[in-house]
């Protein structure tokens, strides 16, 4: 395998691996959301804390059965008054204790949409790059190997054929 060609097909490798890992996340993501959505339930809670940064999200608290719970989401669609994420206000909060205990600040079944939107393609272009690339690089390994194993007789100029003679002669009595 030459040098560009061994790039190419390096970058294709690692490309289709991260997509294929980032798809299947985002589809378990979406399946475990989905579950929730079948058992979810709401609540009014707080935003605490707006989360800056590359990992902007907001910070929550409410209260179920008494107990105070305290949660992230990256995303804030639920404000029960204008302005509410960005000013530490009220919240409608979904919470399902289905698949494990889970909550977020948006539908769990929007948010099980969102994922698989996102993690199918991911997956569809990631799974088939990874699997043509590290087949390619296994066909071509083969055949460099060999062409690298081929006779080494061959390789010094000399023939099978000089070694073995032209006929063979038995001798009675010998």
């Amino acid at each position: 395998m030459d040098g560009l060609l061994g790039r190419v097909l390096a970058i294709c490798l690692v490309a289709g691996l991260a997509g294929t890992v980032y798809g299947s996340v985002e589809c378990v993501s979406a399946l475990n959301f989905h579950i929730a959505a079948e058992h979810e339930a709401t609540t009014v809670g707080h935003v605490v804390k707006i989360l800056g940064g590359r990992s902007r999200g907001y910070q929550y608290v409410f209260s179920v059965n008494g107990a105070k719970v305290d949660d992230y989401s990256r995303v804030c669609a639920t404000p029960l008054v204008p302005g509410a994420c960005d000013n530490h206000g009220p919240v409608l909060v979904y919470y399902s204790f289905q698949p494990f205990s889970n909550s977020r600040l948006e539908d769990f079944a929007v948010a099980s949409q969102h994922a698989y939107r996102v993690g199918i393609p991911a997956l569809a272009i990631g799974l088939p790059l990874f699997a043509l690339s590290l087949w390619t690089m296994v066909i071509l390994s083969r055949k460099d190997k060999g062409e690298e194993d081929s006779d080494p007789d061959e390789q010094e100029g000399a023939s099978k054929s000089d070694d073995v003679p032209d006929a063979i002669h038995i001798v009675p009595g010998e």
